[in-house]
């Protein structure tokens, strides 16, 4: 009897290491990196990265802040918008745009629809739009741009601050989306 139950378990130790071995394991692929496809989701993936070297230059009329530690907001929104997407395969077109220029280049969208790397602008006290800010993320309710104040220099400011609610809010004119006219295709791809 002894013998048999042993028999018994040499043949279920085989049968389970011969079953084990016809298994074959699948593997759930990890998921790939979504596929950029346009300077839209460049600009959505890179622009808070972008913008960060420029936060603190201060503000003046006219300067670059690829060539300066000074900006004002048009050529702040242009310079963080090249550098998004750099390596990319699409390059900003135009180099620079005054604020005016950025406005008729770009379309409104409701705030719904807003990402990363969309545009924010505001009037002055004439009702024209003067002011720009470019949204680098999204948290919850809350935006969040950089721009450059005249009275603070760039800044990453958010629609959840007291300067929101005592200054910005009320000169809030509209969110926008860049013209695809302004990307140019070069060939190099993510």
């Amino acid at each position: 009897m002894r013998r048999l139950t042993e028999m018994t378990l040499v043949v279920v130790v085989l049968l389970l290491a011969a079953g084990c071995a016809k298994q074959q394991v699948v593997r759930t692929p990890e998921p790939l990196e979504q596929e950029i496809k346009t300077p839209y989701d460049v600009l959505e993936k890179n622009i808070y990265s972008s913008s960060k070297p420029f936060i603190g230059k201060q503000y003046k009329e006219g300067a670059n802040p690829d060539k300066s530690q000074y900006s004002d907001c048009s050529n702040l929104i242009c310079a963080v918008t090249r550098k998004s997407l750099k390596g990319s395969g699409f390059e900003f077109k135009p180099y620079y745009l005054p604020a005016d220029k950025i406005y008729d280049m770009s379309y409104e969208i409701e705030k719904s629809e807003i990402r990363p790397g969309d545009l924010m602008f505001f009037t002055d006290s004439k009702s024209s739009q003067n002011h720009v800010g470019l949204i680098t993320r999204i948290h919850r309710a809350t935006v969040y741009f950089v721009q450059a104040s005249s009275q603070v220099g760039v800044v990453e400011s958010s629609t959840n601050s007291d300067a929101w609610d005592y200054y910005w809010k009320r000169r809030f004119d509209s969110f926008r989306r860049w013209r695809k006219i302004v990307f140019k295709e070069i060939g190099l791809k993510y």
